[in-house]
């Protein structure tokens, strides 16, 4: 089995992006995460970001017609 790159990858990027904004959605009212602005900013921002790249990689994986 050879998946093509453009699928490891989305599921790799959006399973970190969701596991990561799912942690500070825990941890963040269980008063593990510092009350501070800028680690829920960066971290959500960076969940954000996989989850948007790994979705964009499925969408260019899709718009291939030989896949």
């Amino acid at each position: 089995m050879h998946p093509a790159f453009s699928v490891v990858f989305f599921t790799t990027a959006t399973g970190a992006g969701y596991g990561l904004l799912a942690m500070l959605g825990v941890l963040g009212p269980l008063g593990l995460i510092a009350p501070d602005f800028w680690p829920g900013f960066v971290g959500i921002g960076l969940a954000l970001g996989l989850i948007a790249a790994g979705l964009l990689s499925s969408t260019r994986h899709l718009g291939r017609p030989e896949r």
